[in-house]
């Protein structure tokens, strides 16, 4: 499909094809007609864009904030390429269309394909052929109102939040000063709800656009401006005054202070400068009002991406509502009179040329169309058996689903030192990243999809980097095909998913790694091999992880949280450590009982061989402090690995002491075991059934802290139970089968999978 991309290196925009979203949970894939292009918010983006890297940094202080931060953690020269590697991605634009609904993911229950639709969203509704938005940011377009006037309805929206956020009431004064696209739309709304608003701007053009459309509007530039609008009212001031301007100057906040009358309301719409004078503000008593975007529910992902309503009764205008309530009142508003240009969306560089430089008949309104003939295309079905998995005889083809910045920086660039591997293809859910990334990496192709590249057989391996909602699912499929998996941590965020990647393992034959990486850490391999064998261990797993912001995409519930997605890292290196097998699991939420939003956690493992794990997870800990700190004590020996920095093991009286260049956590080491796996080698760190022993005690602490866990019933399921060699619904500390029923004490390799185990 065709899609209208940015570079961030120097605003060049280009018209490129890329493979299609992916309709997933809550989303609806919508074949764009029409999008708007924004004019301020994108003629702004496009002037970052084009300007030098101290142009940008002046423009975006926050970032470069962040990059401070960034070169702290992480050093200099590392935090150069990644913002070398940001300047190279293209980014998408636009944020308001309509169109056809060609498809909606799981939990969307109230639109259908067929229908017409509305969408927003930076990120969502962008401008291409076919966008995938959240369901919460779509909604039906109104029978008698066309596509094109339809895509208007997300900037409709930002002007109708302006004004809820005044709660002007009926027959108040209202002054919009900024008459641009938002400010044009916001005189429309007040005239369809019975005011008698007055415009203000700068620019004569925008003025006489406004006046053409039966609106009073003035130039900045007249004399005595305020008392020439009280005239117009009567001699009375503004009960409300809309600041939709962008601008870096304070002058239109100051405006709006001479505007307006006693202890009324100025609400920011657009982006500027606000520095109130106290000589109006504080002698009116003035309130100031920030209008955020299109209404509640903006930037809250549980309300944009997981579909969370707010209640009516308690929040009447939520974003999607903002939506709506445009569309309703499209027919009345008059946008034939914005005579918006229409581009062919193939002639996207000249509608943003346009934007740019036409003056002084500057439209505040320019349409991208599309021709509505872009599909996506079924994958093929699966057929026969798989054939079954053999060391390829040249390179071996790696296939990728998702490449995000881990897989960017922390896996790809190992991988592609090892000799005897080669990238095949590699797909994500937008598409876009797919291509940037294939382009880096030097992958053959793009896939339109996961079950695309799937389908096409071309791969050896498939590293399943996605989210980790959709971990189990593409692991269980990768390992049904027949074809080899490298799947990043979490396996799972279920037993039930941990059951269907078990049963396809069973089957399969094929070699599997997850990625904890941290048992094939340097550090963490020469602790193991100093400890005796066969005797209990105590380990303290101690990690200062750091407080993540409340939007963060791990507290999102179908994400399973970062007791699922990165505590489960330290319950694999407890296992990997001790000999005995795990035979029950206790957690303490620190601050939740809530696995999702739990920051911070305490975990108590306790072993067959009577070894015992303490995990210590501090996810409210402040910047600055080490990350991880690993204690182990046995009979005659204690050992300690700070931050995988160094090694000190003390035995016999004695005390040796390893120090790591560049403090490896195994990613090197982890991504040289894949190759390995590949070629048919056997990795002893590379245990399969340990990773999903790991996945089951994360799992069974997840339900265990909300009080859920079903003690001493674990494994359930019977292809885990038969994964993992113990019988399924095993009491507390399980029911090994055969022999293993004798044994009291067994060596590592033997032990790991014996037996089930218990959560509390």
């Amino acid at each position: 499909m065709k899609a209208v991309l940015l570079s961030a290196r120097d605003g060049s925009i280009s018209v490129a094809e890329i493979p299609p979203p992916v309709v997933q949970w809550g989303t609806v894939l919508i074949r764009n007609t029409y999008s708007l292009i924004s004019a301020g918010t994108e003629r702004a983006t496009l002037e970052t864009g084009a300007s030098s890297l101290v142009g940008k940094a002046r423009q975006r202080p926050d970032q470069v904030r962040q990059v401070l931060n960034t070169a702290r953690q992480l050093g200099v020269v590392e935090t150069y390429r990644m913002v070398q590697d940001r300047l190279d991605r293209p980014m998408t634009l636009g944020y308001s269309c309509a169109g056809e609904v060609i498809a909606v993911g799981e939990g969307v229950g109230d639109i259908t394909p067929g229908m017409r639709v509305a969408a927003g969203g930076a990120g969502y509704a962008s401008h291409a052929e076919i966008v995938a938005v959240p369901r919460n940011l779509v909604v039906p377009v109104p029978d008698g109102v066309e596509d094109r006037w339809a895509a208007f309805a997300t900037v409709g929206a930002i002007a109708l939040q302006g004004i809820h956020q005044a709660e002007a009431v009926p027959g108040s004064r209202v002054a919009v000063i900024g008459l641009g696209l938002v400010g044009q739309l916001t005189l429309r709304l007040l005239r369809a709800y019975g005011y008698d608003p007055v415009g203000v701007d700068q620019d004569s053009a925008a003025v006489d656009a406004a006046r053409s459309s039966g609106f009073v509007a003035y130039r900045r530039e007249t004399e005595d401006l305020p008392g020439t609008v009280a005239r117009h009212w009567g001699g009375a001031r503004a009960d409300a005054v809309l600041v939709t301007a962008a601008t870096s100057s304070t002058d239109p906040v100051e405006l709006a202070g001479s505007l307006a009358r006693d202890r009324a309301t100025v609400v920011i719409v657009g982006d500027v400068k606000v520095a109130p004078p106290r000589a109006s503000y504080y002698h009116k008593e003035l309130s100031v009002r920030y209008s955020r975007s299109y209404g509640p529910g903006r930037y809250d992902p549980r309300f944009e991406e997981s579909g969370q309503e707010y209640p009516e009764g308690y929040v009447p205008w939520t974003e999607r509502r903002n939506l709506a309530e445009v569309l309703r009142l499209v027919p009345g508003l008059g946008l034939e009179s914005l005579d918006p240009r229409v581009f062919a969306v193939e002639d996207a560089a000249e509608a943003y040329r346009v934007l740019n430089t036409e003056r002084p008949r500057r439209r505040v309104a320019l349409l991208l169309r599309y021709p509505g003939t872009a599909e996506v295309t079924e994958p093929p079905r699966r057929q026969g058996k798989p054939a079954t998995w053999s060391p390829p005889a040249v390179d071996a083809r790696i296939a990728a689903i998702g490449a995000g910045n881990f897989a960017t920086k922390m896996l790809f660039p190992h991988l592609r030192r090892e000799r005897g591997v080669s990238f095949s293809w590699v797909a994500s859910a937008r598409g876009l990243t797919a291509v940037q990334q294939s382009r880096r990496w030097g992958f053959r192709s793009v896939a339109e999809s996961a079950e695309h590249g799937l389908a096409s057989g071309d791969a050896d391996c498939v590293m399943v980097l996605s989210r980790h909602d959709s971990h189990g699912r593409y692991a269980a499929e990768v390992l049904r095909r027949g074809v080899a998996l490298y799947c990043e941590k979490p396996l799972g965020l279920s037993e039930q998913e941990l059951e269907e990647v078990a049963a396809a393992w069973s089957r399969s034959g094929a070699p599997a790694l997850a990625g904890f990486n941290r048992r094939f850490a340097p550090a963490v391999r020469d602790l193991r091999a100093a400890l005796p064998e066969g005797v209990p261990l105590q380990v303290v797993y101690r990690v200062f992880a750091g407080r993540l912001p409340s939007d963060h995409w791990y507290f999102d519930h179908r994400q399973g949280g970062r007791l699922l997605g990165e505590v489960c890292h330290f319950i694999d290196t407890a296992n990997f450590l001790v000999p005995g097998r795990p035979v029950s699991v206790t957690v303490t939420g620190v601050d939740s009982r809530d696995p999702v939003s739990a920051q911070s956690v305490t975990l108590q493992i306790a072993y067959a061989d009577s070894s015992t794990a303490s995990i210590v997870y501090g996810g409210l800990t402040p910047p600055g402090a080490p990350k991880e700190f690993i204690e182990v004590a046995c009979d005659g020996v204690a050992a300690r690995i700070e931050d995988f920095e160094s090694l000190a093991v003390w035995k016999g009286g004695k005390k040796s002491e390893s120090v790591y260049r560049g403090a490896p956590k195994g990613h090197a080491e982890e991504m040289r075991a894949l190759r390995r796996l590949l070629q048919g080698e056997k990795v002893a760190e590379a245990d399969f059934r340990l990773a999903l022993w790991s996945s089951l005690v994360a799992c069974r602490a997840s339900a265990a802290l909300t009080g859920s866990g079903r003690a001493g019933t674990t494994p359930t399921t019977p292809a885990l139970a038969e994964a993992l060699g113990c019988t399924p619904g095993a009491g507390e500390g399980g029911k090994p089968r055969g022999a293993d029923r004798e044994r009291a004490q067994v060596t590592h390799e033997e032990a790991v999978g014996t037996t089930g185990f218990s959560g509390t």
